[in-house]
């Protein structure tokens, strides 16, 4: 306990010297010195003069070795494969995206394995550094047997074993989660839920999901698919209120001709999401209405959210979600009609990148974790 006590506090505000971890923490100085010994034992500490705060003594700071330990942060999507490769603190040691257009379940695992592998090399880091992963999918993970359920964009991801798979291509223990779990694992650490108890991520795009953050911590629920908002709204008589990009165009689509305008008889031309809120931003009013329509739909999934969790702060994500400007205002006037205690509305700070950044967040923990539980079990009293 004293050891994890001393690194939290070196990760969260270094460079610190011996006498402030030990003010800061209430362990000994003499106990301080031991556990600091640890950490540089094992890799995860470095020292230096810091000049700048002492300069006439040279007095000795401590902060995390940028290449001790390292953590990979996967994003798996029906299009894009994102991957990060992250050092404590989550910091950023490489990152990169590959099209993964077409492939299936057990060709992602592939292609995450090469993903990986390039981002080792990319940062040019020790592989043995690398000690954990944390991937997220679109759907809900069995967190007994580590295999997919309810997981539709990815071909044969549905049933696939996906935690054993993926620990035998990259060689490390892996978590996977759902991806919008993660994102809001992303904006509890380093996004617009910071500095919220307990708030609401809400996708919104090629589907519609939510991830928990109560208290500070994330719900997943008993089964683990907290925040499958769709599991209630597709049943019979409530699909019109689906905010997803397939439905909102299949709204839009009677409209089609008049919101593609001029261009509406050019070979391929076809409506997007993109478009009906370009065309809305310019004043176009039947898009206007599209738009209406979708933070209509939006409203009646927060209003359910709200009601059951009473949460302070919803944060919007995913392609559609992200056009605060155009929903905001809209939604937010809809839920002060509708509720008698509406939350407040905020647009994700992270983009398309929250999945990932929570990914970081949750994997260079566990790195770290994993570092000091094998090191504490066979060399420290402390």
């Amino acid at each position: 306990m004293n050891i994890r006590t001393v690194w939290s506090v070196i990760e969260g505000g270094h460079p610190i010297s011996r006498a402030e971890i030990a003010r800061l923490t209430g362990i000994s100085k003499p106990t301080v010195s031991v556990l600091l010994e640890e950490l540089l034992a094992i890799g995860l500490v470095t020292e230096s003069p810091d000049t700048a705060r002492d300069p006439s003594h040279g007095a000795v700071f401590f902060g995390p070795k940028p290449d001790g330990v390292h953590a990979l942060a996967l994003d798996l999507g029906a299009h894009r494969l994102r991957g990060v490769l992250a050092g404590p603190g989550a910091a950023i040691a490489a990152r990169r995206d590959v099209d993964v257009r077409g492939l299936d379940a057990p060709r992602m695992v592939a292609a995450a394995a090469e993903l990986a592998a390039t981002l080792i090399a990319e940062a040019g880091v020790d592989a043995g550094t690398v000690r954990y992963a944390v991937a997220g999918v679109p759907g809900v993970v069995d967190r007994h047997t580590g295999r997919v359920w309810q997981a539709l964009n990815i071909p044969a991801l549905n049933g696939f074993a996906v935690v054993a798979e993926l620990e035998a291509a990259l060689g490390v223990p892996v978590t996977v989660e759902n991806d919008i779990d993660l994102a809001a694992l992303g904006e509890n650490t380093h996004g617009t839920g910071a500095a919220a108890e307990s708030f609401a991520f809400l996708s919104v795009g090629t589907g519609v999901g939510a991830g928990l953050v109560l208290h500070g911590h994330l719900h997943r629920g008993f089964s683990g698919a907290a925040g499958e908002l769709d599991n209630a709204f597709d049943a019979q008589g409530f699909a019109d209120n689906d905010p997803c990009a397939a439905a909102i165009l299949e709204y839009a689509a009677p409209h089609a001709t008049e919101l593609l305008g001029p261009g509406a008889a050019a070979p391929g031309a076809e409506l997007t999401t993109e478009l009906l809120f370009d065309r809305a931003r310019a004043g176009d009013p039947a898009a206007a209405a599209v738009v209406d329509e979708v933070a209509r739909r939006i409203s009646a999934y927060i209003a359910v959210l709200a009601a059951v969790a009473d949460v302070e702060l919803v944060i919007l994500g995913g392609g559609i979600g992200l056009n605060g400007d155009l929903l905001l205002h809209r939604v937010a006037a809809l839920l002060q009609e509708r509720l008698p205690y509406p939350p407040r509305l905020e647009v994700s700070a992270l983009g398309d990148g929250a999945v990932l950044t929570g990914a970081a967040a949750l994997g260079a923990s566990e790195a770290v974790e994993r570092v000091i539980r094998e090191r504490t079990k066979t060399a420290s009293p402390y």
